[in-house]
């Protein structure tokens, strides 16, 4: 050992806003064996972190020294960038560290931040910054009056942006919203992405009136609400249907929904629910884990509300 150098560890930097696609393309790069004796490093908004969980089932045993690292409760380029630091430091003195680290930023993380960061850290090589981007909500995100600014600073931040979800847009939208990233980052490079969807059920906002009017909420949008995070513990199986339109309407303060729930149509099984303003998928998952749901939104309040009428839902399911 004396003498011996030990290389440096190439990062695999991967932002972009809540719901963007962030985990479902790190698992695309596992599928294809793109990513051997690799650490993911997993930096959640809230205390739950369902997209490690997610990784941890795609990893397995087969990727040898592949291991799934969390940080929750937070962004890395804010409150818990000290323990980023000493995560890394800790890393680099494993007795067999892992020639690459794949970093999945928090949706709320500005990226400049994150890549000054890893340029500091020794022992570690900032080999690839991405930032992903879900085209088909980006025009009303950078419109949005509590998260725009943040999302045209993560856009000015990254020069390789990969372009999600455009399959269902017109091509005067798709180069209308492209224009718009090239007017906030001039040097950008453009990567149009196939699908990233995995297999599952994919369908589009459910309109209204799957609920009846009296049971729809109303939403006020505040501006200056701060972004905020709440974990729902699902005591049942619940109706898939009204599930997805009570968050169909709350959009106007929802900005990601994640979990693992029970269908009052199949509750011996266990599903994965991804939900972002522009489309929600449910996907059958393995084995048995709680039933919880992760909501990502603005203002504290609105979401325990939402949060209340969920678990009344739950209720009403066991009732029917």
């Amino acid at each position: 050992m004396s003498g011996q150098v030990t290389p440096d560890i190439a990062v695999h930097l991967l932002c972009g806003f809540l719901g963007s696609g962030k985990t479902t393309r790190i698992n695309m790069l596992i599928r294809r064996g793109e990513l051997p004796d690799t650490l993911f490093l997993i930096n959640d908004f809230g205390s739950l972190n369902i997209d490690a969980e997610l990784i941890e089932s795609s990893t397995g045993s087969n990727l040898g020294s592949g291991e799934v690292l969390r940080l929750s409760n937070g962004c890395a380029c804010c409150g818990i960038s000290g323990n980023l630091s000493a995560q890394l430091s800790a890393i680099r003195r494993w007795q067999h560290p892992p020639q690459r680290l794949v970093f999945e930023a928090s949706g709320v993380a500005r990226p400049r931040s994150l890549m000054q960061l890893f340029d500091a850290a020794g022992g570690y090589r900032l080999d690839r910054t991405e930032l992903l981007v879900d085209l088909s909500t980006l025009d009303e995100l950078l419109h949005d009056a509590s998260v725009g600014d943040m999302v045209a600073a993560q856009l000015g931040d990254v020069d390789d942006v990969l372009l999600n979800r455009w399959g269902g847009m017109t091509l005067v939208d798709r180069q209308e919203t492209a224009r718009k990233i090239v007017t906030l980052n001039p040097g950008v490079c453009l990567q149009w992405l196939a699908s990233l969807a995995d297999n599952a059920s994919v369908r589009a906002n459910v309109a209204a009136e799957a609920l009846p009017t009296e049971a729809l909420p109303t939403f006020p949008c505040d501006t200056g609400m701060e972004l905020a995070s709440l974990s729902v513990g699902l005591t049942g199986p619940l109706d898939s249907s009204r599930l997805l339109a009570l968050l169909d309407v709350a959009r106007p303060v929802l900005l990601r929904a994640k979990g693992f729930l029970r269908s009052r149509d199949a509750p011996e099984r266990i599903q994965l629910l991804q939900w972002t303003p522009g489309q929600a998928r449910l996907t059958a998952q393995p084995g048995d884990r709680s039933a919880v749901l992760v909501l990502i939104g603005k203002g504290k309040l609105n979401l325990e509300r939402l949060a209340a009428m969920i678990e009344e839902e739950a209720v009403t399911s066991r009732l029917v």
